[in-house]
């Protein structure tokens, strides 16, 4: 079987972790066509590891024509090339889901997947869970489509050191010097206060209730080492309680290194006869 083709999108540390995870691990199945990077001489020295091309801009690399594209770029950059991308028929694995927040973008990037034939994938990330969550959203959406209540709860608290919190304008420049609480509010709202911090949130949000309907807690605790998120969804006599943990990527504490292990996993499923859901 001919393998299929993959380029990622940005070159930090989650993006470094992915390129090489595809090619050491996923060689049989997948081959890492390039890699792309705001600042060049980053590309080049991962494709200098991995044995792979340094595009110099995202329109040299989809005339390569990739049959996927993982994006480790950012929100920016997601909503930049996300849409030319999926248009142009790569399909497109978003870690910056905290796009998704974008009612707007969410629509084009519909359009422009249908336009190219190709698919918008949101993974796991640094937690699990979305396939129930994605159930209950489907019984939702029965139930709104028949005129009958359709009330679905979803709660996601995240728990994290001030480290991982740093830079957000919703701290105002404070940096708590104990456990607190910082954010009660909307995904949306999170997103605003928080756009490098609530990926999980706004993923969670995106994949159930919607980003007005899910609640979002932020606490602060300095003497907590690893990530916490614990997501609650209720409803249509259905209880999910899941809590995920995860130490922060040493070289982003924004970001955890499960989020590129997620995506090898994916790439793995997509190229399995066997795939779970």
């Amino acid at each position: 079987m001919e393998k299929r083709t993959v380029a990622v999108l940005g070159c930090g540390s989650l993006g470094s972790l992915v390129a090489e995870g595809i090619a050491r691990d996923l060689a049989d199945s997948w081959k890492l066509l390039g890699v792309v990077a705001r600042t060049p001489s980053h590309a080049q020295a991962l494709a200098e590891r991995t044995g792979c091309l340094a595009w110099p801009n995202v329109a040299a690399m989809l005339k390569a024509g990739p049959d996927m594209v993982v994006e480790a770029a950012g929100v920016a950059a997601a909503r930049e090339n996300a849409c030319p991308i999926l248009a142009a028929g790569s399909s497109l694995i978003l870690l910056s889901c905290g796009v998704l927040a974008d009612e707007g973008f969410v629509e084009k990037a519909r359009a422009s997947a249908r336009e190219g034939g190709s698919v918008l994938h949101v993974p796991n990330g640094a937690i699990g869970g979305y396939d129930i969550l994605r159930t209950l959203a489907f019984r939702q959406r029965q139930l709104r489509n028949r005129g009958e209540d359709a009330g679905l709860m979803v709660r996601v608290d995240n728990v994290k050191n001030p480290a991982s919190l740093a830079g957000a304008p919703g701290l105002a420049g404070k940096i708590p010097a104990q456990r607190e609480e910082v954010f009660a509010g909307s995904a949306q709202k999170a997103i605003q206060g928080f756009p490098k911090n609530v990926n999980v949130a706004v993923g969670a949000a995106s994949a159930s209730a919607g980003m007005d309907e899910t609640e979002v807690t932020i606490t602060s605790d300095p003497e907590l080492q690893e990530n916490v998120h614990r997501i609650t969804a209720k409803g249509f006599g259905v209880r999910v309680c899941m809590e995920f943990g995860s130490l922060p990527d040493p070289h982003n504490p924004r970001s955890s290194t499960m989020t590129a292990w997620s995506v090898l996993a994916l790439l793995q499923e997509l190229a399995s006869p066997l795939r779970y859901f």
